[in-house]
């Protein structure tokens, strides 16, 4: 009973994840300590660090005024909490993000709920799915373009619209290595004003894979590399695939240093190879006490952008409740 149960929802979300691939464009926040912040990619990481969780997120991207800088620079606020129940399979949470880009700015309410099976000794698949809505606006009223001039009154307009947000996510984990894949909204949603002539702006799904692992290196020292893959597979664009490459060296399971290389390849669009080196970003993790993690990065960007701003920031807090002494004692990587 409980294997056909294991069928029968892992089949319902590879169906939601894989019947959500006719998408346009690259809309969902950006992070790079991904591998702390995982419940907005994946709501199969839902209880998956076996006590109540907490982590609360800011990144302040392309700051600085050098070159004369970059007004509007996006800004990604987002607090997750989530858990395991009495009931181990279970596990429910919330997230909940504040995405501000240039005139538009995006509120996300999302629960998150996961079915957790054992596959192994010390190994678990939990099938997730997240819902909830974004409340999406864009302050267009007023706007006018870089020469001064007015922007055309058919898309002068401000646009405010609450949308639905589902999506699903598959996570593996073992105390030394995870791997997940997931959609976290595969709803396609009409971000302008209903029937506004001149304005084709739509919200559409994004798929995100990872995969990370702890190498031992003697007593010390334990290396963790992890993988953030993203695509937006378009039938009329060509979107490149965009990587995360992080390597990182955890001390004494209290301090973790690390680099992480981020670019994007995919074929040629309108005869411009769309292979790029995004940025080179270092971070730093802590560990005070075995609940308390907090964290800090830095982006140096690779791209011409780089001559209009000085890099990315962004600052983690997490805190795990121990409610028994055991699910502590040993330490939590992913």
């Amino acid at each position: 009973m409980a294997t056909n149960r294991i069928i029968i929802l892992t089949t319902i979300v590879l169906v939601l994840l894989l019947g959500s691939t006719n998408v346009y464009g690259q809309q969902d926040a950006q992070y790079t300590q991904f591998m702390y912040n995982k419940l907005p990619l994946n709501s199969g990481y839902t209880g998956s660090r076996e006590v109540l969780s907490i982590r609360a997120l800011y990144r302040a991207q392309w700051v600085g005024s050098k070159g004369g800088g970059i007004p509007g620079a996006p800004q990604t606020a987002v607090l997750s909490i989530h858990s395991p129940l009495k009931n181990d399979h279970y596990a429910v949470g919330f997230y909940y993000v504040n995405d501000r880009l240039g005139v538009t700015h995006t509120n996300q309410f999302d629960a998150t709920f996961a079915y957790r099976v054992a596959l192994g000794k010390k190994v678990k698949l939990s099938l997730g799915i997240n819902a909830g809505i974004l409340w999406y606006k864009a302050n267009l009223a007023g706007s006018v373009t870089t020469d001064g001039t007015d922007i055309d009154p058919a898309l002068n307009r401000n646009v405010s619209r609450v949308l639905p947000d589902v999506g699903a996510g598959l996570y593996i984990y073992h105390p030394n290595f995870y791997v997940g894949f997931s959609v976290p909204n595969f709803i396609k949603s009409d971000l302008s004003n209903k029937n506004q002539d001149g304005s084709d702006a739509k919200r559409t799904a994004h798929l995100n894979a990872m995969l990370g692992g702890v190498i031992p290196a003697g007593k010390v020292l334990k290396i963790r590399p992890q993988i953030l893959y993203r695509y937006l597979a378009s039938a009329d664009q060509k979107i490149p695939h965009t990587f995360d490459f992080n390597l990182s060296l955890l001390i004494y399971d209290r301090v973790n240093i690390g680099g992480q290389y981020r670019t994007s390849f995919g074929n040629k669009n309108n005869g411009v190879s769309l292979t790029n080196g995004d940025s080179f970003d270092v971070m730093l993790e802590v560990w005070p006490t075995k609940q308390l993690m907090i964290g800090y990065s830095y982006d140096y960007l690779l791209t011409k952008l780089g001559n209009y701003n000085r890099g990315s920031h962004e600052v983690i807090l997490g805190y795990d409740f121990g409610f028994e002494k055991k699910k502590v004692i040993t330490p939590r990587y992913f």
